[in-house]
């Protein structure tokens, strides 16, 4: 039991560690893309400035995810160590984007920033997959940015003179961080390459389907966002509204790890709401309900896009696929953005547009719904009870239990120590005795007596 409590606390404090480092991460791209973006908006027309960091600035981002899920995928400890020095780019990169006195200097190292900022958002989604426990990754995602949000808001009274100051600070602290992860990276990228482990195939049409969604989630959004701006701008302080975008973070973070279904379906009916708003323009009530669900519900969107995919990649032993949320998104932000822009004159074309694509975003929710969420509690039941019954049979402790659980998911003996906290040698030592009293020679033996048992 002792044991149990400080496995428990040493993985409370890793989920602690990776909600502060998503945090300090994200506050820091985002403190340099707000930055950016404000320097911009003093040198070029705002429409130009919108479609340089909503639209070429989100497509960037995207390809930065792209470019760590490839180094990832083929040079994995590589690509830890060069983690540090990617944070110290995306800094070199920032202070000429807002200190540039010329617009075309202010552009191309924004944009570069940009893209530098996607390979810093891979990186700390790769974390959130690999280390987070699955027990509370959504929660844990969800409080790290609601922290960066919150320190958004409260730095935001110091003026943006400051931010570039902060983000050098930041800068420092990430760097410290991205040595330490390294290193655990490092020896778990090692570990996999070494062990071979097993991959899970990956259903192409379950994947299609996911990216789909959380495409159109994203388009949708982003355009329906602006339903309402100008009736939001006239009643409601747009910064001090980033502490109800905070809240809702968290709370679609602890909804999700409790139930992946129901943080879907509350992502689904965040997307309602501009069109609730839109029917109640005219009315004092509309702004407030704008303000309190339009930002609440938008953390339910903001962490479901991030978690399906983190799932995917965790479940499949497909660890880039980490960040395929966030660079499928940001893709749809983009798209959703140039909606607004190309027709901002015309609003009626925009929100049938945007009602089309929200039903076509309904019909591949409930699509993949049936796939994903139907089965799920009769499944996971199904298997709960397979495993009882198998342990029960081989009177198997409650430890050798966790440890068959991590050898049917494949896990080698260095993968099984890290994340029971153990040793090796512990580890050895237990595998040793679920072999003896299921009476198997090895591993494989072992996974095959599990199969069969249920098939005699």
């Amino acid at each position: 039991m002792q044991g149990t409590d400080q496995e428990k606390k040493k993985s409370g404090r890793t989920d602690i560690q990776c909600a502060v480092l998503i945090a300090l991460c994200f506050l820091l791209t985002s403190m340099a893309w707000l930055s950016w973006e404000y320097h911009l908006l003093t040198q070029i027309p705002a429409q130009l400035s919108d479609l340089s960091t909503m639209v070429a600035g989100y497509l960037l981002q995207a390809a930065g995810i792209g470019i760590y899920a490839v180094l990832l995928r083929r040079v994995p400890r590589l690509l830890h160590q060069m983690i540090p020095l990617i944070l110290i780019l995306h800094i070199l990169c920032m202070i000429p984007a807002v200190l540039s006195p010329f617009p075309a200097g202010t552009l191309v190292f924004g944009l570069l920033m940009n893209l530098v900022c996607g390979i810093i958002a891979g990186w700390y989604l790769h974390v959130l997959t690999e280390s987070a426990s699955a027990a509370h990754k959504a929660a844990v995602f969800g409080t790290g940015y609601g922290i960066s949000i919150l320190a958004m808001w409260l730095l935001s009274h110091l003026g943006s003179s400051y931010y570039l100051i902060i983000c050098i600070v930041l800068t420092a602290a990430a760097v410290y961080a991205a040595v330490w992860y390294g290193k655990t990276l490092g020896k778990k990228a090692a570990g996999q390459e070494a062990g071979h482990p097993e991959k899970k195939p990956a259903d192409r049409t379950f994947l299609i389907l996911a990216g789909v969604l959380v495409l159109l989630f994203s388009i949708v959004n982003s355009s329906g966002f602006a339903f309402s701006s100008a009736d939001l701008g006239q009643a409601v302080n747009v910064e001090f509204s980033r502490l109800a975008y905070a809240a809702g973070l968290v709370i679609a973070g602890i909804v999700s790890d409790r139930s992946r279904k129901y943080g879907a379906v509350c992502a689904l009916a965040a997307l309602m709401i501009p069109f609730i708003i839109l029917a109640l323009r005219g009315e004092p009530v509309s702004v407030v309900i704008f303000w309190l669900l339009s930002y609440l519900t938008f953390g339910f969107y903001s962490v479901f896009r991030i978690i399906l995919f983190s799932d995917i990649a965790a479940e499949r032993n497909l660890l880039y696929l980490s960040g395929f949320g966030l660079l499928i998104g940001r893709i749809g932000d983009a798209a959703g953005e140039t909606i607004c822009l190309v027709l901002e004159e015309r609003p009626a074309v925009r929100i049938i547009l945007t009602a089309v694509l929200f039903a076509a975003a309904v019909a591949v929710f409930f699509r993949l719904y049936q796939t994903l969420y139907v089965p799920e509690a009769e499944q996971q039941m199904s298997e709960r009870e397979r495993f009882l019954r198998f342990s029960m049979e081989h009177d198997l402790s409650a430890r050798e239990r966790d440890l068959l659980q991590l050898i049917l998911d494949g896990k080698t003996n260095g993968e099984i120590a890290d994340q029971l906290f153990i040793s090796e040698n512990t580890v050895k030592f237990h595998v040793k005795n679920i072999l003896q009293k299921t009476g198997c020679r090895n591993r494989n033996d072992l996974v095959a007596a599990y199969i069969s048992f249920f098939q005699a």
